[in-house]
C-alpha cells in the first residue's frame, strides 16, 4: 500500500497498514465512492479490511446484491474484458469529540479518518464467498457467525462479493486540547468580558440495551453479546477521554 499523503497537517498523517485498518475494524459503516458515466456516487457499505498472503497485502471486500450498481459497474467491466479496472475510494471516520474553541474558526473535531484507492474484481470462489459473509455478520457483532444459524447456500450464491485492491491509503487523526485563534482587538473588536468556556466534549459510540424482536421467544440473550457491548462501549468511551487532553 502506497501512502496517500496528507498536503495539510501533515504530522496528523499515518500510514503503516495496522494503523489504516483499526480504523475500519471500529467502524460499523464507510463509505464508498466511484465514478457511473461521469457521475460522481457514493454509497454507505460494510468495508471488510483484510490482510492477505505471504507480504501482507491489504484488502477490502465489500458485498452486496447483484442489482446494486457498484456490482453491475463491476461485473459489465470484467464481462467486457477490460484492461482498467473500476476504481474506487473508500472511507472510515470516527469522531471522538466536539473541540470548542474561543472563536467559531478554531472549532472543530478530534477524529480518525482512514481512506483508501483501489481496484475492484469480482470474488467468485463460493468458500472465500461465505469467508466474507462471516467477516461481514462478525463486523456487526463480534462472534454472531458461530451463533446463528448456518448460512443458506442460496444466499451464498445470490450475493455479490468485490474485491478491493488497495494502492494506496493513510490515516488522518486530530486529537488533543482546541488550539487559540489570533485576534486583532482593533480590527475584530474586542474580547467578551467574560472569556468563553474552551475544552472538548468527548464524543463515544455506544451500544444500548437489547431489544428482543418477538421473534424468538424461547431464546435469551447470549452472554458473548452482553460482553461484547460492554468491552466495545467502554473502549470506545475511554479513547474519546484519552485523546480529550
Amino acid at each position: 500500500m502506497e501512502p496517500a499523503k496528507l498536503r495539510r497537517h501533515e504530522a496528523r498523517g499515518q500510514y503503516d497498514v495496522d494503523a489504516v485498518q483499526k480504523v475500519f475494524a471500529e467502524t460499523f459503516i464507510s463509505h464508498v465512492s466511484y465514478v457511473d458515466n461521469g457521475l460522481p456516487q457514493c454509497l454507505p457499505m460494510i468495508a471488510l479490511f483484510r490482510c492477505l498472503g505471504e507480504n501482507q497485502d491489504p484488502v477490502i471486500y465489500l458485498h452486496g446484491h447483484p442489482s446494486s450498481r457498484l456490482m453491475e459497474i463491476v461485473r459489465d467491466n470484467e464481462s467486457k474484458d477490460l484492461s482498467e479496472k473500476i476504481r474506487v475510494c473508500i472511507a472510515a471516520t470516527k469522531v471522538d469529540g466536539l473541540v470548542l474553541s474561543s472563536s467559531p474558526n478554531g472549532h472543530t473535531f478530534n477524529y480518525r479518518s482512514s481512506i483508501v484507492h483501489g481496484t475492484c474484481s469480482l470474488v467468485k470462489d463460493r468458500d472465500i464467498k461465505r469467508e466474507v459473509m462471516r467477516g461481514v455478520t462478525n463486523h456487526i457483532i463480534a462472534g454472531r457467525w458461530e451463533d446463528v444459524n448456518p448460512v443458506s447456500s442460496f444466499q451464498v450464491s445470490l450475493v455479490c462479493v468485490i474485491r478491493v485492491d488497495i494502492l494506496s491509503g493513510g490515516l488522518k487523526l486530530r486529537t488533543g486540547i482546541p488550539n487559540i485563534q489570533p485576534r486583532d482587538p482593533i480590527k475584530d473588536g474586542p474580547d467578551h468580558e467574560v472569556p468563553p468556556w474552551t475544552g472538548v466534549v468527548p464524543l463515544s459510540e455506544q451500544l444500548d440495551e437489547p431489544v428482543p424482536s418477538g421473534l424468538t421467544d424461547n431464546a435469551t440473550v447470549p452472554e458473548g453479546l452482553l460482553k461484547f457491548i460492554e468491552t466495545r462501549n467502554t473502549a470506545q468511551r475511554e479513547y474519546s477521554h484519552l485523546v480529550a487532553r
